[in-house]
């Protein structure tokens, strides 16, 4: 069976922004501060960067009718990836294949695939309604008029927003408009759908019906499905298999519980503080990562969540450590590890057999 899509060895380097004088060429005229200013003007607008290296040597192969998450950090990759399956950019280096066609084939691969962007609804006409926004969209993609229409409708519903077909973006909630976004998405049967953060700006109830349309009509068409988010739990709840990027590569790759038991035998403790210092001492044995996460605002407040070893005495232990003689503990819970963790925890430990079976400790600062 060919793959929906076949990367090997794909990388991505965003060239640098060369020093430029702009500003130089204006003419002499306007208010006087202006040229006053101007040789200041000119430094501010001469501006010089590194590359960015995107993304590193990245394969991974997805089987037709798989739904497929990319989950990671901001700047990890996610975004970039999508966009090269997309047909949008093409990788600096690798070759490979979606829907059948060569990485090189831009144009026909955007034929097969449907596009969501989390900054999409950016890109809707606000003088036309939510409905005319779609059925406009379908005609501008060839889409015949009698079946646009039934699309259009189709697609509303499924995401919820028939109910607000006449009102226009501005009368839209952000989260609304990102659902008219996927309403354009599901107008086409393309082979493949990529939807890059689809949830984002989505109300619990509305993302579970996403979610919920993901795993049933988009599944049931046959439709191969790649989508990024940051929310590992939700992406658990989805894809039938999960690569993680940190940092532009693929860490690690493989079904979402074949993933979460590389954390067979750890707890997680979390503990928000107020007003609290952090503890000078060392941390018990059993700790296996701990990363603080202070927020602003007068109460000082300081979130920890701690991975140590499943026994009885985990969360004394750990709470023994936290807790110091001034300011007070707020929130305390135990709980079992899932994704979210694979993406907080060190590299070694990532690439780890087991990290249950690691003794490195690493504590943020």
């Amino acid at each position: 069976m060919t793959p929906a899509v076949d990367l090997q060895h794909v990388a991505k380097i965003y060239a640098g922004q060369e020093v430029s004088r702009r500003g130089t060429s204006l003419q002499l005229s306007g208010p006087a501060l202006w040229l006053h200013n101007l040789s200041r003007a000119v430094q501010l607008t001469a501006n010089s960067s590194r590359p960015v290296q995107a993304l590193s040597d990245v394969s991974l192969q997805i089987a037709p009718g798989e739904i497929f998450g990319l989950v990671g950090r901001n700047g990890s990759g996610k975004t970039t990836l999508i966009k090269i399956m997309a047909g949008l950019i093409r990788p600096t280096s690798g070759d490979g294949s979606v829907a059948g066609f060569s990485l090189q084939e831009s144009q026909e691969i955007r034929k097969s695939v449907s596009y969501v962007s989390t900054t999409g609804w950016m890109g809707l006409e606000w003088p036309l309604t939510a409905e005319e926004n779609i059925r406009y969209f379908a005609s501008l993609c060839g889409m015949p008029d009698h079946l646009a229409r039934q699309r259009a409708e189709q697609a509303l519903r499924d995401v919820g927003l028939w109910e607000n077909r006449a009102k226009y973006p501005s009368q839209l909630s952000n989260g609304m408009r990102q659902r008219v976004i996927l309403a354009r998405a599901l107008l086409f049967r393309t082979p493949l759908v990529l939807l890059d953060e689809p949830t984002v700006g989505l109300d619990p109830l509305t993302t579970r019906a996403m979610l919920e349309l993901i795993r049933g009509d988009l599944r049931e068409r046959g439709q191969t499905i790649v989508l990024t988010d940051h929310q590992s739990a939700e992406m658990e709840a989805v894809a039938d298999r999960i690569a993680i990027l940190r940092e532009g590569r693929i860490w690690l790759q493989g079904k979402p519980h074949d993933l979460a038991a590389r954390l067979a035998g750890l707890t997680v403790v979390e503990i928000h503080t107020e007003e609290m210092d952090a503890p000078s001492g060392a941390p018990p044995e059993l700790v296996v990562a701990a990363q603080p996460l202070e927020r602003p605002g007068a109460l000082g407040e300081r979130v920890w969540r701690v991975h140590a070893h499943r026994c009885p005495e985990a969360l004394e232990q750990v709470v023994r450590w936290i807790e110091q003689p001034s300011g007070r503990i707020v929130f305390l819970a135990e709980s079992e590890p899932t994704l979210r963790d694979l993406l907080s925890l060190p590299d070694d430990l990532l690439h780890a057999e087991s990290v249950a079976g690691q003794l490195e400790l690493t504590v943020g600062q």
